[in-house]
């Protein structure tokens, strides 16, 4: 009799063993560094495993889209500040064939003098985890592995925090890994 309880308790067992293998699985997934190899305006392929050792600021926009327009100043910024620490900041942009052409334009007006990435499509912001949401930001610690996300609009606040506390070493209260401005409009 000992033995029969002994076997009903086994599936029950093996049902965990089951759900903590997925979500092993599903956390060792997240870890790994995303892949993104896009070209920049002037056809030289920019690939995130190019920018290990730096952190990287990514930043999905348009040249359509009024909230990135709004935040391109704070990535400029975060560039001219940032860049002789180790942090890159790249814009990919979603623009298709019939608003391509406004790039180069937005991008002298806004003094984007970052990598501009082109032919960005929202598949490579859901790789990404981003979803599809424009703006978007994706931060990258120097090992290439997500270290936050910002969907919707960046505030500068949030911006800065999450550069500064990758470039302190993690150091300090970390900042949320997600933050969705878009709940907030």
């Amino acid at each position: 009799m000992e033995s029969n309880r002994g076997c009903k308790k086994e599936p029950h067992r093996y049902y965990w063993f089951i759900v903590t293998l997925f979500l092993c699985s599903v956390f060792a997934e997240a870890a790994e560094p995303p892949e993104l190899s896009l070209k920049d305006t002037q056809g030289v392929a920019h690939s995130l495993a190019d920018y290990r050792g730096k952190i990287v600021v990514l930043n999905f926009w348009a040249t359509w889209c009024i909230p990135c327009k709004e935040e391109m100043p704070i990535l400029g910024a975060v560039d001219k500040h940032y860049r002789q620490q180790g942090v890159v900041v790249l814009a990919a942009s979603l623009d298709d064939q019939k608003t391509k052409k406004y790039i180069n334009q937005f991008a002298r007006s806004y003094k984007m003098s970052f990598p501009i990435l082109v032919d960005a499509t929202t598949d490579d912001m859901k790789r990404t985890g981003l979803g599809e949401m424009v703006p978007s930001t994706l931060f990258l610690d120097r090992d290439g592995t997500v270290a936050g996300k910002i969907l919707g609009q960046a505030p500068k606040k949030e911006v800065l925090r999450r550069v500064d506390w990758l470039l302190g070493d993690r150091q300090g209260q970390a900042p949320e890994p997600v933050i969705d401005t878009t709940k907030h409009q």
